[in-house]
C-alpha cells in the first residue's frame, strides 16, 4: 500500500518526509510483528529482549549498566528502568561492580538464560521470514543504504552538536 494512502496524507510529500515517514512505519511494523509473535507471549518488550541478549553475548561476570546501554538499539531507553523489570521478572540478576561502587554489573539468571535460549529460534524463523520477503540482491540493496542513512544521519547528529 502506498505511504501516502496508508498514512491518509493527502498533501505532498517531501522526499525527505516520505523516506522519514516510510522507515519509522516499516519500523512500526517489525515491532510489532516480532512483538505479536515473539515478546508479548513472553511477557516481555523488544527492549527487554535486546539486553537478554546482550547478556547472553557478553561476559560471565556480565556488563555494566553503561555498557548494556551502548549496545542498545534503542538508545533513548531507560537501562536502569529495563534492567529493574528483568530483575523483578527473575530474568538477570544485578550487583555492585567490585571495581566500580558506583556502577552495578548485570547477568543472566539462569530463568533468564532459559527464556533467551528458547526465543532464539523462534526469533531466527521470524527473521527468516522478514528476509523472504525481498530478494537477495533487494536485501543487500537494502542493507547497504540503510547503513549509509545512518552513517549520514550520525555524521549530521555529531556535526550538530558541533555546531
Amino acid at each position: 500500500m502506498n505511504l501516502q494512502e496508508e498514512l491518509l496524507i493527502r498533501k505532498p510529500l517531501d522526499v525527505g518526509q516520505e523516506m522519514a515517514l516510510s522507515m519509522l512505519l516499516t519500523r512500526e511494523y517489525v515491532a510489532r510483528f516480532l512483538d505479536e509473535c515473539l515478546f508479548k507471549p513472553e511477557g516481555i518488550t523488544d527492549q527487554q529482549y535486546n539486553v537478554l541478549r546482550i547478556l547472553k553475548g557478553g561476559p560471565a561476570d556480565g556488563y555494566l549498566i553503561r555498557e548494556i546501554r551502548d549496545r542498545m538499539i534503542a538508545r533513548s531507553a531507560d537501562v536502569p528502568r529495563l534492567v529493574d523489570r528483568l530483575v523483578a521478572q527473575g530474568l538477570v540478576q544485578r550487583k555492585e561492580d567490585d571495581l566500580d561502587r558506583r556502577g552495578s554489573r548485570v547477568r543472566l539468571t539462569v530463568k533468564g538464560e532459559a527464556l533467551e535460549a528458547r526465543l532464539a529460534e523462534p526469533n531466527r524463523l521470524l527473521s527468516s521470514r522478514i528476509e523472504g520477503f525481498l530478494t537477495a540482491e533487494e536485501r543487500s540493496t537494502l542493507l547497504d543504504l540503510l547503513e549509509r542513512l545512518r552513517d549520514g544521519i550520525r555524521m549530521a547528529l555529531q556535526e550538530e552538536k558541533a555546531g
